[in-house]
């Protein structure tokens, strides 16, 4: 993996944040930088010449002052380097209210005729009812000063969508998507994205390039959906820019790069996502990229859990998940108090942190959304914040399991696989590993292919194992290429093949799959005695599995 440095990645949005005066940005942009970040995160950099270019690349401005340069000095960059940093602009800001752009965007449409649309506010020529509309159809959603009411709110959004309103069009497909207010249909939530998109809405073009890349109750199109990300991360959509973060890092449509996924997750954060500031941490904390550095994780793992968005009570689902990242976020602070990381240990501080998490975790469950019920469900397996109970960790699981969330439907399935809160019954794991596959999910895939490879509840099935196998390895998931690779090597289920065997540990080990690191230069030696690795599975608790 290669080494970059949050060093300049640091600079650049403490100093975007503060020549407001120069760039325009939405207005409610979530600006969690400050010049105490820069001098914490100044301690930590591993500077790094890639860096100049990376800047360069995501344009994001700044400018260095003499103290800034002496810093930059003190911390290990050369001239040279603090020389190409200096060079390095953004772009002109875009006035949408004035702008005409020329040519096509990456999703193949034109945008020629239209300013493109931030993440958060409507079309500037659409008509005055309509903005009206979307204006009170957000005040029943959020019911700021009227009584909450999803199904008013979808039929307001619903009569601005007809009227041509991009950013309504976007909120209702929303609705539809997750049954909120109205039926839920995704085929017609893809629709209406797909008209959003057109009018080059960013929120709207993320939720489709979300829709598209994970295979959201739609045919997966990862080259598409990136391609609609792209679009929307240039124009100020977080999320989407967070996403891209997760493609880089993960290898899904290249090499894999910590430096580039890093760079992603800065911006990410400095554009208002709470996944983006968690990935921040999450990098710091587990040394990914840059040094290890808990105190600069927890840092960061503070900002995330005090981002107030009145918007969060409808960021659970899947298209936008960023409820899921404060939650999460509350459990990595109370286990840093738990294991004393970067923090004294305190066991109180500790349950108190869990506590918050299992609180907003609770609240999201009890409104039915989904993603909540399966984090308060980890929660209770785990028993933070609240006492080990298998029986309410099934109650969540299965109740979200059965409304055809595929990670609950995976988890689900462990849970039989395991006993955990039932009697063990390899037959209902296989079920539910199936009903999650049946849907995309690549996790269940490389789980079915792991009972088949040990005959657990089936037939013990090498080829069926190694089908399985490379369903889950072709879509990216490290430890499926590292039992796929292992499965050449051996001859099991396939024809015995040095050269593919190591073509997968290579793809596993470059994703930071450890047996497949440690198996690589033992591959012409080892001989018949070395096994299928036999790794953990994938925790499915920190992070809903967007991309798999």
């Amino acid at each position: 993996m290669r080494v970059t440095t949050l060093l300049v990645g640091s600079i650049l949005l403490f100093m975007v944040g503060s020549s407001a005066a120069r760039t325009t940005r939405t207005p409610n942009a979530f600006r969690p930088l400050s010049a105490a970040d820069v001098e914490h995160a100044l301690k930590s950099a591993v500077p790094n010449a890639r860096m100049a270019a990376l800047v360069k690349k995501y344009g994001v401005d700044f400018e260095l002052t003499g103290p800034l340069k002496q810093e930059l000095r003190s911390a290990g960059a050369s001239d040279a380097l603090i020389l190409q940093i200096g060079r390095s602009r953004a772009p002109i800001p875009i006035d949408e209210s004035s702008v005409k752009l020329i040519g096509h965007s990456p999703t193949g449409h034109s945008i020629g005729a239209h300013a493109h649309l931030s993440a958060s506010t409507p079309r500037a020529h659409a008509q005055p009812p309509a903005k009206e509309l979307l204006s009170q159809a957000d005040k029943y959603r959020l019911g700021s000063g009227v009584v909450r009411n999803e199904a008013k709110a979808a039929q307001l959004y619903r009569k601005a969508a007809d009227m041509g309103n991009a950013e309504a069009e976007t909120r209702f497909a929303e609705a539809l998507f997750d049954g909120r207010g109205v039926a839920r249909d995704p085929a017609e939530s893809l629709a209406w994205l797909e008209k959003a998109a057109r009018q080059g809405n960013a929120r709207g073009e993320c939720d489709l390039g979300v829709m598209l890349t994970s295979g959201l109750d739609t045919a997966q199109d990862r080259a598409k959906g990136f391609g609609y990300l792209q679009a929307a991360s240039r124009f100020g959509d977080g999320y989407a820019e967070d996403n891209l973060g997760q493609f880089e890092e993960s290898g899904l449509i290249s090499d894999p790069s910590s430096s580039e996924a890093y760079m992603h997750y800065l911006k990410a954060s400095e554009m208002g996502s709470a996944w983006g500031a968690y990935n921040v941490a999450r990098m710091h904390e587990h040394g990914i990229g840059v040094y290890k550095n808990p105190t600069e994780a927890l840092r960061w793992y503070m900002k995330v859990v005090s981002i107030e968005d009145p918007d969060l009570p409808g960021q659970w689902s899947d298209l936008r998940s960023e409820a899921g990242a404060i939650a999460s976020a509350n459990f990595r602070i109370g286990d840093m108090y738990a294991v004393g990381n970067g923090v004294p240990k305190d066991t109180h501080e500790a349950e108190r942190w869990y506590k918050r998490g299992v609180d907003m975790e609770s609240a999201g469950a009890r409104a039915g959304w989904l993603m909540a019920q399966v984090y308060l469900a980890n929660a209770y397996l785990q028993a933070k914040g609240v006492p080990l109970a298998y029986g309410e960790a099934m109650h969540w699981m299965r109740k979200a399991a059965e409304n055809g969330y595929r990670q609950a439907q995976v988890n689900l399935g462990s849970m039989y696989r395991d006993g955990q809160g039932t009697p063990q019954n390899y037959g209902e794991a296989m079920y539910w590993y199936r009903e999650a596959a049946d849907q995309g999910s690549a996790v269940a895939e490389w789980m079915i292919g792991r009972l088949y490879f040990h005959g657990s509840g089936v037939n013990r099935d090498y080829t069926e194992a190694a089908t399985w196998f490379r369903r889950a390895a072709e879509a990216g998931i490290p430890v499926a290429q590292s039992d796929l690779g292992m499965m050449y090597y051996h001859g099991y289920g396939v024809s015995k093949d040095l050269a593919t065997a190591r073509a997968w540990l290579q793809k596993a080990a470059a994703r930071g799959h450890a047996p497949a690191k440690e198996m690589l230069p033992k591959l012409d030696a080892a001989g018949d005695s070395v096994t299928a690795n036999t790794s953990a599975d994938v925790d499915l608790s920190s992070r809903p599995a967007r991309l798999q």
